[in-house]
């Protein structure tokens, strides 16, 4: 949730401030994929914000691990047709 103030002030705040011993991973939950939290709502027409949260993942928090949702469609046709290049 990369554009809510909340997430920002903390917990990602937290990720990109600090250094860490382990690795860092996160997880993209159902409702991430529309920018939501937490819910099954299908949205037929919607930007893919994959390459986006990857991007901020990678380049801003560091982190090493990204665990996808499987939430279908956003999964197949959102995810998938990224990262299979």
């Amino acid at each position: 949730m990369v554009k809510r103030r909340g997430q920002l002030n903390h917990a990602l705040a937290m990720m990109h401030e600090n250094k860490y011993s382990v690795p860092l991973g996160i997880a993209i939950q159902d409702g991430n994929y529309i920018g939501q939290t937490n819910t099954t709502e299908v949205v037929e027409k919607r930007n893919n914000i994959v390459p986006m949260l990857h991007s901020f993942s990678q380049h801003f928090l560091k982190v090493k691990y990204m665990f996808w949702g499987y939430q279908e469609p956003y999964f197949t046709e959102d995810v998938l047709t990224c990262f299979n290049a």
